[in-house]
């Protein structure tokens, strides 16, 4: 998967989120990135999303590239 900084990803949930989200990738590491979340379920997920900052470490293995850059 060819990963870069600005692309839009779709990312599966994982311990910090309850549902899938989106956001923009703001930097790549050797096995994931930092993800901006920019869309996520406000029911399930807006207290999490405080409380990251609207920033989340997701594997390239759990995220699903939308859009590049």
């Amino acid at each position: 998967m060819d990963i870069q900084v600005g692309n839009t990803v779709r990312c599966k949930a994982n311990g910090n989120m309850e549902a899938d989200f989106s956001g923009v990738i703001e930097k790549v590491y050797e096995n994931s990135a930092l993800v901006n979340i920019t869309d996520y379920d406000a029911k399930t997920d807006s207290m999490n999303i405080q409380d990251l900052q609207n920033k989340a470490v997701i594997s390239f293995g759990k995220m699903k590239l939308v859009s590049a850059k």
